[in-house]
């Protein structure tokens, strides 16, 4: 129905409560969407960086530089400049994450979705979530419906796990066990037998 057509509450149509001296004045009519003010409320909230860091030692950088070095030879050998290209790029990056420590932001959850320093995420964007370890450092990893990102990636800095998933389980399912993807485990046994690290350091 328009909204013109819509009648206006009277005063005559509000109910009256009697008091005991005879006088007579509206009842006050309470809002029944309590969950209103529960979707806004801010539930936690933290300080992390804003991805797992660890300084790596002289040997890290090393192995790379051998690596990439090999690679290159290899692709001069067969005219592939292009990827030559691509692959000091990535070497760029690997440059930047692993000597650059991360900036600190704040991570919100509320009754609406995740907060991630001015990105905002719905629940309703958001899969499962369950709790990993990298670098030595907790995180909060929450699969998404999104192609980009697909996952996020979330430092728990000195947050309860326990205060975490009492919040976010009401919201979205948490797996006990972390799922893996192919990649993911094609990535840890690449880690397993080639350390870019010396071990005994």
């Amino acid at each position: 129905m328009p909204r013109f057509f819509v009648k206006k509450p009277q005063l005559t149509d509000i109910p009256e409560k009697e008091e005991g001296n005879g006088f007579k004045f509206p009842v006050e009519i309470k809002d029944k969407e309590d969950g209103g003010q529960e979707n806004l409320k801010t539930f936690l909230s933290w300080k992390a960086p804003s991805r797992p860091y660890r300084k790596k030692d002289r040997s890290y950088y090393t192995t790379v530089a051998i690596i990439v070095i090999i690679l290159i030879l290899i692709l001069i050998l067969i005219n592939e400049f292009m990827l030559i290209g691509a692959i000091l790029a990535l070497v760029f990056v690997v440059y930047v994450l692993g000597f650059i420590p991360p900036d600190d932001v704040e991570y919100k959850i509320s009754g609406q979705g995740i907060t991630i320093e001015g990105h905002f995420y719905f629940w309703d964007d958001l899969d499962s979530f369950w709790f990993m370890e990298k670098e030595g450092q907790k995180l909060l990893s929450v699969l998404t419906h999104l192609r980009f990102p697909a996952q996020l990636i979330i430092h728990m800095g000195d947050t309860s796990e326990e205060e975490v998933k009492k919040i976010m389980a009401k919201f979205i399912p948490f797996h006990e066990i972390a799922p893996k993807t192919l990649m993911d485990k094609w990535s840890e046994g690449l880690q397993k037998h080639l350390t870019l690290e010396n071990p005994h350091r």
